[in-house]
């Protein structure tokens, strides 16, 4: 999620909405540990529903972005790049709220880091609310079908309902575990 509201009132909303849902369910959010912006009104929604959260911040980066100091659990890095290294590794699924450069570009890595394997492969859910992601679910498609990358897809997930992708995230993460167990 990230660090702007984007030019829409409902991504801010539904964001205030998703982390009342997540807290209120007992579900962890790992995230980049700002106050800013929709990233800022998730945490902050999570944690007011009596959820644990889990940011994950690179100390003296942003001037204009600032930590928050209540999370459950905080993280600081020295680097961007470790921040990034840690919001891949740490978290059990991944949840892709409408964003700018820097969602598509943590997603994109994680993506690529299960691909190749780096890490284990992950559910991902995106949240695709008025459509915002369809370019992006047709690209992803697109770089499968036309032989240029690992088809990660069955564990893609898209909806515009939060609630059904997260549901959609757990049975992924519960069979994703059995089959290891399995081995």
């Amino acid at each position: 999620c990230g660090s702007r509201y984007g030019a829409k009132k409902s991504y801010e909303q539904v964001a205030h909405a998703f982390g009342w849902y997540l807290g209120s369910h007992h579900v962890e959010l790992v995230y980049g540990g700002s106050v800013s912006g929709i990233m800022g009104t998730i945490s902050g929604a999570t944690l007011a529903a009596g959820g644990e959260v889990t940011g994950i911040y690179p100390e003296g980066l942003f001037d204009a972005e600032l930590p928050r100091v209540n999370t459950t659990h905080a993280i600081r890095t020295s680097t961007i790049d470790e921040r990034k290294k840690l919001l891949i590794e740490e978290p059990d699924a991944f949840f892709v709220f409408p964003g700018g450069f820097g969602t598509l570009e943590e997603i994109s890595q994680a993506i690529s880091w299960m691909t190749i394997g780096l890490i284990e492969v992950k559910p991902i859910g995106i949240f695709n609310m008025g459509g915002f992601y369809d370019p992006l679910v047709e690209q992803l498609q697109i770089f499968v079908d036309q032989g240029f990358a690992t088809d990660i897809m069955p564990h893609i997930h898209v909806s515009d309902n939060f609630e059904d992708l997260v549901q959609m995230l757990d049975a992924d993460r519960a069979a994703l575990d059995a089959t290891a167990a399995a081995k």
